[in-house]
């Protein structure tokens, strides 16, 4: 059942799936803090009640803004962060080399956890490595945002399809005890394979709280097919698990009336839809037709 309409942090960052003049464009119209924040403002007028975004320095400096300039707001939604933001490593390690980047993060989570990385270092856990990186990454944003409000920790899609890829199983269940215990919210997955995902979880007899995937209906980035992908997330949102629906206009291929037919096939099982845009008018609109569609259908 649908319970949350987010707002997504792409446009902010310049990501467009489908091209990147549109991108650029977008990301010049949201240079400014305050413009971004006013986007957020209206989409929270219009019924949007929560943010999702990773963690890119944009964000961190979006949210310190909104901190101190509209605290009203940033009390009012709910949060969902994605870790890592996967292309900011890529980058460094075009910089540094892949050596000099482990360095790097290696030296970080030591300087914030020094006992934990040297016990983790001495054992040779480098499962408990990892679940420090989440910390350190996700820290900066908790000291900012309402405890309360932050639902939900995810693992980029980089993660997810590495654990999938070479099976690794015990650091996914530490990274999601990590989550859960240590830092006390949900935890969850971001995957663009949502039928492996789904058949992955099973085999292994894990239950995550939160999937993150695509859905639109083009089918654009869902795998294997549309049809497996649609058959997955019944199946997980039939279990229990909250399905975030990102990618819902296809990067703009899809009109925001189109998706929203094509999402109320699925408002049983889904427990949020994600859009993005850097036009606060726009926001405002298309949370009204979300939240008119997918929400108050349920009240």
């Amino acid at each position: 059942m649908v319970r949350e309409i987010l707002l997504g942090d792409n446009p902010f960052l310049g990501v467009s799936h489908l091209a990147h003049e549109k991108a650029r464009i977008e990301q010049s119209e949201a240079a400014g803090l305050e413009a971004k924040a006013s986007v957020l403002k209206a989409g929270l007028e219009g019924g949007v009640t929560g943010y999702t975004f990773s963690t890119h320095r944009v964000n961190l400096e979006l949210l310190e803004y909104m901190s101190r300039q509209h605290p009203e707001v940033v009390a009012k939604l709910n949060y969902y962060i994605l870790i890592p933001y996967a292309q900011g490593y890529v980058r460094r390690a075009n910089v540094y080399g892949t050596v000099g980047l482990a360095k790097t993060v290696i030296r970080g989570i030591v300087f914030k956890h020094p006992v934990d990385s040297l016990t983790s270092a001495l054992t040779l856990n480098f499962n408990r490595l990892a679940s420090l990186f989440i910390g350190m990454e996700a820290n900066l944003y908790l000291k900012i945002l309402p405890r309360d409000r932050v639902k939900a920790i995810l693992l980029h899609e980089v993660l997810t399809e590495l654990i999938m890829a070479y099976n690794l199983t015990k650091l996914l269940r530490e990274l999601k005890r990590f989550v859960e215990k240590k830092l006390g919210v949900g935890f969850g997955l971001e995957t663009r394979n949502i039928g492996q995902l789904n058949k992955y979880l099973e085999e292994n007899n894990i239950q995550v709280e939160y999937v993150m995937t695509p859905m639109n209906p083009l089918g654009y980035q869902m795998a294997p097919s549309k049809e497996e992908a649609e058959e997955a997330i019944r199946k997980l949102g039939e279990k229990g698990t909250k399905i975030i629906a990102i990618n819902t206009l296809a990067s703009g291929a899809v009109t925001i009336e189109e998706a929203c037919k094509y999402l109320e096939l699925f408002k049983n099982v889904i427990h949020a839809v994600a859009y993005g845009t850097t036009k606060p008018q726009r926001a405002k609109e298309n949370a009204l037709l979300l939240t008119n569609s997918l929400l108050r259908a349920h009240k």
